[in-house]
């Protein structure tokens, strides 16, 4: 009996240990973070096709409805660009941004991830974006702030379900781990 016992425990030692190091897909691990380079990278490019897809230089027309091509339908995009939260469907987050753009004269608009982490399991993922903004001056920084991007892999690409976001002020300076510096680890 206690030989039984002693063989049950040693299988359930190996299982979990052998379960705790393989994806359960079947995948193989490709990063230290516990998902495949390709989705890794996969991610980024959408996150980064966000950023570009928003961004428009000095004497071209942005086409506000190619913002539809990085997000899913039903996506939210919300903020605390004030005290309060603001909730946008997709549709209005693009009439609002056409409006931002028309009625403060903003000839070009420039924005970018300059520090970033991604989370993800199965087909949905996570990335942390801090984010630099430029309008109307390239070399002259508007606004930073710190972004929480939701995706979801769908028909095999990533897109974005939502995003979630803060700007910097005095009174809420971005912290050095959100900018790459894990010194503060």
């Amino acid at each position: 009996m206690k030989n039984l016992i002693r063989k049950v425990l040693i299988l359930l030692v190996a299982t979990i240990v052998y379960s705790c190091g393989s994806p359960g897909n079947g995948e193989v691990i490709g990063s230290k973070n516990g998902f495949s380079t390709s989705d890794a990278d996969a991610i980024k490019k959408a996150v980064d096709g966000a950023y570009d897809i928003i961004s428009f230089k000095q004497g071209h027309r942005m086409n506000f409805d190619s913002i539809r091509t990085v997000f899913i339908p039903e996506a939210q995009l919300m903020n605390f660009r004030s005290d309060s939260l603001q909730v946008l469907s997709l549709n209005e987050f693009i009439k609002a941004y056409e409006d931002f753009v028309k009625d403060n004269g903003v000839r070009s608009f420039f924005e970018k991830e300059i520090a970033g982490r991604t989370d993800q399991f199965g087909k949905i993922a996570q990335r942390i974006s801090t984010y630099a903004s430029y309008i109307n001056n390239p070399d002259s920084l508007t606004e930073r702030g710190v972004n929480s991007f939701q995706l979801v892999k769908t028909a095999g690409s990533w897109k974005v379900a939502s995003i979630i976001w803060d700007v910097e002020r005095k009174s809420q300076p971005i912290p050095k781990f959100y900018l790459g510096d894990d010194s503060s680890k």
